[in-house]
């Protein structure tokens, strides 16, 4: 019990260490939103500064020159604003709230795991939440990226009718917007809450896009910067954007369906060395130890690691079909 105190007390700090860090994160955010609500109407006052000292005569006294916003250091603030664009940490839908008990979750399962079975129990515990933690959120942002690409051709055919109507591109798009369930709701309304600080409605799409990483937002954003700037019939074109994205999503059903065997195969293949693996340390923990403890059983076992992480990395390359 003395040579697991230490470990236990390290767990422990560990544990209380990943809750500071996500209460930080919390408060992080929240100051953060309102760090850009105050951005935003600052930005927005300063163009609107410019615009009137552009179209003012030239020589008219009393005009002081418009400010400039100073850049932001780069601190810890900034370092993690970009962590997060990197992460799309606004496309996940989870709050750090969420987050954060999720975090305390694993870290107690890993102490109890410690508790019962040692350190070493712990930290394969710990170090097995990690990947299924990633494992899930990915999960849950290919799913609603699937769910976003099913409901944009149904939002650009009602963009379509209001622009067939006599409505303007962006009063169209935020009347379009106002009643799509979620998740593309929620994304459409930030885009259209992006419309009150610069009227750059292809602006607002490339953000989505930067936000969700989904090329259809990208090629929505090139739709509207040209029918802002040389005009044309964009609700041909986003008539025709919205066939294309049904052609394709047809397609991928069908490729999708086509290779089910092979992706259940890669499936099966990955996760049966894993499942017989943990098997045998819960029903036969002193075998493993046994191995564990020796210098030669200890190479075997990081040997077969890393030999199961190459071998997962190649059948996703091989069942990944884009």
């Amino acid at each position: 019990m003395s040579a697991m105190a230490p470990a236990v007390l390290l767990l422990f700090a560990l544990a209380s260490g990943l809750l500071a860090l996500a209460l930080w994160l919390f408060a992080s955010a929240r100051r953060r939103k309102a760090q850009q609500a105050i951005e935003s109407t600052l930005q927005r006052s300063l163009e609107i500064r410019r615009e009137w000292q552009a179209a003012a005569p030239p020589g008219l006294p009393g005009m002081p020159a418009a400010p400039t916003l100073a850049a932001r250091p780069q601190g810890r603030s900034e370092m993690l604003r970009r962590l997060k664009d990197r992460l799309r940490w606004k496309a996940w839908g989870m709050a750090p709230r969420t987050l954060g008990l999720l975090a305390v979750a694993a870290l107690a399962l890993a102490l109890g795991a410690a508790l019962q079975g040692g350190a070493l129990a712990g930290a394969l515990t710990l170090a097995l939440c990690l990947p299924l933690g990633s494992f899930g959120i990915w999960l849950r942002l290919s799913r609603r990226r699937a769910r976003i690409l099913g409901q944009l051709p149904g939002f650009l055919d009602n963009l379509v009718r209001l622009l067939s109507i006599g409505n303007s591109l962006p009063a169209a798009f935020q009347f379009a917007s106002a009643n799509v369930p979620q998740p593309l709701g929620g994304a459409l309304q930030q885009a259209s809450a992006g419309l009150n600080v610069s009227p750059d409605l292809g602006q607002a799409m490339a953000q989505l896009e930067r936000t969700w990483g989904l090329a259809e937002f990208g090629l929505l954003a090139a739709v509207f910067r040209m029918s802002t700037r040389y005009g044309g019939r964009a609700d041909m074109v986003l008539e025709r954007v919205s066939s294309y994205i049904r052609d394709r999503q047809s397609a991928e059903r069908e490729l999708h369906a086509m290779s089910a065997e092979v992706r259940m195969s890669a499936w099966i293949l990955a996760l049966l060395p894993v499942v017989v693996g943990a098997m045998i340390m819960l029903l036969n923990e002193g075998y493993f130890l046994r191995m564990w403890h020796d210098s030669a059983g200890r190479q075997m076992v990081f040997m077969a690691a890393g030999l199961q992480v190459c071998g997962s990395l190649l059948l996703y390359r091989l069942a990944r079909l884009r």
